[in-house]
């Protein structure tokens, strides 16, 4: 616990104004962190299948699903909702057929999973770049969310005076003022030790869905309608972590795929 307080208080010393979303300086650190885990062997397969698709490198693939939906391309006018699932309120745990009826985050990753081992070269690429994503997304509280709500859409909160919803906070604002994804990367490696990172990588994939429900619902129990700077450092504290979860579970995801 102290070597994270420890960690906490290093990220945020380093505070460089520059303003990305958990959708582009979450998902970049969380892909560059994985990749700083992988072997040499794996690290070789992932460049090959990256430079496949035109991307310069695994950061610039991990916003690329991101990317698509923001211009509307129409191949891909499907995949809106492959980046979240949201549960009834009252939900106990996550249900396929309830909860995934239409293709969510958790089909979709499985699938891409399978796609990335069996498809041919520009399919495989492709699901890379989902999967660096969507485990990026899979491990932010308002991707595995309340239906009712719209994961956090509906419900408002003042920022500095402007009022965003609940999403738009967790996606856009959370991480605003730490460092470049570069930067947060090498300081998270730093943070974590092996026995650390092997214990997140130990938990499947529902452990992954649970947690993240269940810190959906620390951060409503915890709501109030203004974001102060006291509750911006706690939740940024716990997107830090959320992070660095989401890069060790991605290292060992395509460790496994890739190396078969």
């Amino acid at each position: 616990m102290k070597t994270y307080l420890a960690l906490v208080s290093l990220v945020l010393s380093l505070l460089s104004g520059q303003a990305l979303a958990w959708g582009e300086k979450g998902h970049r650190t969380v892909a560059l962190l994985a990749y700083a885990q992988l072997s040499q062997a794996t690290q070789q397969k992932v460049d090959a299948l990256l430079k496949h698709k035109g991307f310069k490198d695994i950061g610039e693939a991990s916003v690329w699903a991101d990317k698509i939906r923001e211009q509307k391309l129409p191949a891909y006018a499907h995949t809106g909702p492959w980046h979240y699932v949201n549960l009834p309120r009252d939900a106990e745990v996550f249900e396929m057929s309830r909860d995934c009826a239409r293709p969510c985050i958790v089909s979709v990753l499985k699938e891409m999973q399978a796609q990335l081992q069996n498809g041919d070269k520009d399919k495989q690429a492709e699901a890379l770049a989902f999967v660096v994503h969507l485990v990026g997304d899979i491990h932010q509280p308002m991707h595995v969310s309340f239906a009712d709500d719209k994961g956090g859409n509906t419900t408002k909160v003042k920022v500095k005076g402007d009022e965003v919803s609940l999403h738009y906070y967790w996606d856009g604002l959370v991480l605003k003022g730490l460092p470049r994804s570069e930067q947060l990367a090498a300081s998270l490696m730093e943070g974590s030790d092996d026995v650390q990172r092997s214990q997140w990588q130990s938990a499947p994939l529902s452990q992954w869905i649970a947690e993240s429900f269940n810190l959906t619902r620390q951060v409503y129990a915890n709501q109030s309608n203004v974001v102060d700077a006291g509750r911006q450092q706690r939740d940024q504290a716990l997107a830090i972590k959320r992070l660095q979860v989401a890069g060790a579970r991605l290292a060992s995801l395509l460790e496994q795929q890739l190396s078969r």
